[in-house]
């Protein structure tokens, strides 16, 4: 057996066993869901400007629905794209309750930037 094929036999070996390692029953914890902002347009709202600034460096999708079907459209959304889903405002709030998405609630832009890390 060549130098050559001994790598590549050593290395596969190497590649099954960590597979194993990481297979089912792992203790490895799985990595968490992305967050998903839905905030009441009114409630993003900071003063005169439209959307709080503090939305701008989150990391996580963030909707600002006006409606009370933009918000069921929004949290249906990411609830099925495996996000967790984070809702302020009385109309958000609703969507999750009325489409039977669990969300979590918080009050406000602060409690949503806090909950979505």
């Amino acid at each position: 057996m060549g130098t050559g094929t001994q790598i590549v036999t050593l290395l596969a070996a190497g590649i099954a066993a960590a597979g194993g390692l990481l297979g089912p029953g792992s203790d490895v914890p799985a990595a968490a869901p992305p967050a998903a902002l839905v905030i009441d347009a009114a409630t993003a709202r900071d003063g005169r400007d439209l959307v709080d600034d503090r939305l701008d460096g989150v990391d996580a999708e963030v909707r600002l629905p006006r409606t009370a079907a933009e918000a069921r459209t929004n949290v249906r959304y990411f609830a099925e794209q495996g996000h967790r889903v984070v809702v302020a405002g009385p109309v958000a709030g609703a969507a999750a309750g009325a489409t039977g998405v669990s969300a979590v609630h918080v009050p406000g832009v602060a409690g949503a930037l806090k909950a979505a890390r």
